[in-house]
């Protein structure tokens, strides 16, 4: 990432960027760093639709997705994760968190059930929105004297604030603002080089559904993830972050790349041969031109992995931009 960093830091100098802007404050106790169980600070937030706090310093968390897990172990936190889960989502951690990541023990590999939840003596729960339904609610897990933390975000600063909140809730608060400044940075480095470039039409296909294709939506982070990139999700005005759509829809939006997740039991190789072979998708231009971008499920997940993605997308559609980029750069 540091290298990352470097790089695009250099060409956001050759298009006269300006410094990026600090993210927005959020409105919490602070605890002091040297916080220890007698001293602590209660901290509080909003989360869920519902404010929390936290009185005393959590000691066991349970990460329910690798997002949630890469984010706890950048905060360098990865000691008090007793378990992780929806490990069946991941295709390996981040390079430079790996070995935190894989020192974490798996609770289990898919969704945890409330007993498991329950019964590996957790105090703290960092989890992903997808864990949540009828049959398993945070309310649930909080009437068992469990914190729950969801993973919601849907844009940057929603994303910002919950890794703020983590910092201030584990006392790492240094941490937390080193992720968001390195971030942030990134993202308008990447955005620099291409802000004059015309915005590309870009359909996320994360899997086929009968005859439908399930898509991201206008609240959905990855929607950013695209217009920091250079794009625009064709399906933007959806309302849900998650929706289907048909095959009448999408050859009516006419994208110019599609994003294809990449994860278990729905492959990038599988639904591209969907698409090739699709009586109708296979004569659009960018199904016929192999315009894809594979993009394993945890990029899209809110978390570590923000700059990267957003990387990767802009580096594919406007791959000619970069190239020059990183040739004018000084030896």
């Amino acid at each position: 990432m540091k290298k990352l960093i470097s790089f695009l830091l250099a060409i956001s100098m050759l298009f006269a960027l300006c410094a990026c802007n600090n993210p927005e404050p959020v409105e919490t106790a602070t605890p002091s760093p040297e916080s220890t169980a007698d001293t602590y600070t209660p901290v509080t937030f909003r989360n869920n639709g519902k404010r929390a706090a936290v009185s005393a310093m959590p000691e066991k968390i349970l990460a329910v997705g690798p997002n949630c897990t890469e984010v706890l172990c950048a905060l360098g936190l990865a000691d008090k994760i007793i378990g992780k889960c929806m490990t069946n989502h991941s295709k390996g951690a981040l390079k430079e968190l790996a070995d935190a990541y894989d020192s974490v023990p798996v609770l289990c590999k898919g969704y945890p059930t409330l007993d498991q939840i329950v019964e590996s003596g957790c105090d703290f729960v960092y989890a992903s929105s997808w864990l949540f339904d009828k049959t398993l609610t945070a309310q649930m897990l909080e009437d068992r004297g469990i914190t729950v933390y969801v993973n919601e975000a849907d844009d940057y600063n929603s994303l910002w604030e919950e890794i703020t909140d983590l910092g201030n809730i584990f006392c790492v608060q240094d941490a937390a603002e080193e992720i968001i400044a390195e971030q942030t940075a990134a993202i308008e480095a990447i955005s620099a080089v291409i802000y004059k470039e015309e915005a590309v039409k870009v359909l996320v296909l994360d899997s086929f559904i009968g005859d439908k294709l399930y898509t991201a939506g206008g609240t959905n982070i990855e929607t950013e993830y695209i217009a920091s990139a250079g794009g625009v999700n064709v399906f933007a005005e959806l309302d849900d972050a998650w929706d289907a759509v048909t095959v009448d829809d999408v050859i009516a939006a006419n994208p110019d790349y599609i994003i294809i997740h990449d994860y278990s039991n729905s492959s990038y190789a599988d639904k591209v041969k969907a698409l090739q072979e699709d009586e109708q998708l296979q004569y659009l231009d960018c199904v016929r031109n192999s315009c894809f971008i594979k993009l394993p499920l945890t990029n899209v997940m809110p978390g570590m992995r923000s700059a990267v993605t957003v990387e990767k997308l802009a580096n594919k559609m406007f791959a000619e931009l970069f190239t020059v980029a990183e040739t004018a750069q000084p030896k």
